[in-house]
């Protein structure tokens, strides 16, 4: 199952009223292991990481069916879907307590998760399968 991502790249802007160790921590909530690099951007800091951790996606794939929005996050991972990257956006505040929240809508912008993989849709299926009920059914 896991095998089917070649890297996970997880981004988040850090602006000066932030401390960079909590945009860490909201990002490593979602994918732990990143390896992490600092970009100055003048007005704010790019922080990226990355990981090929096989493991990387577990914490997603138990957030989204903790906190029972499968669905959702299927559509999300449908509407971020483009050839070999799936890219979702989630509220970095919200990240930073353990949990997810598609709603971008943040004064401080969101955590930008890039997927890249050969098997998009074996991805998908696996990260965040159809339901019925709230009930995964494939």
């Amino acid at each position: 199952m896991m095998e089917m991502f070649e890297e996970v790249q997880v981004e988040a802007y850090v602006f000066p009223t932030e401390d960079i160790e909590k945009v860490k921590k909201a990002m490593l909530n979602l994918v732990p292991g990143l390896k992490f690099e600092a970009f100055d951007r003048g007005d704010y800091m790019l922080l990226v990481g990355k990981t090929t951790d096989k493991r990387a996606l577990q914490r997603l794939y138990e957030l989204f069916r903790g906190q029972q929005i499968l669905d959702t996050a299927r559509m999300m991972l449908e509407e971020g879907y483009f050839g070999e990257e799936i890219i979702i956006k989630v509220h970095k505040q919200v990240a930073y307590v353990g949990k997810v929240n598609f709603n971008e809508e943040s004064p401080l912008g969101p955590i930008t998760i890039i997927i890249r993989t050969k098997e998009p849709k074996k991805l998908m299926k696996w990260l965040a399968p159809r339901t019925k009920n709230g009930v995964p059914i494939e």
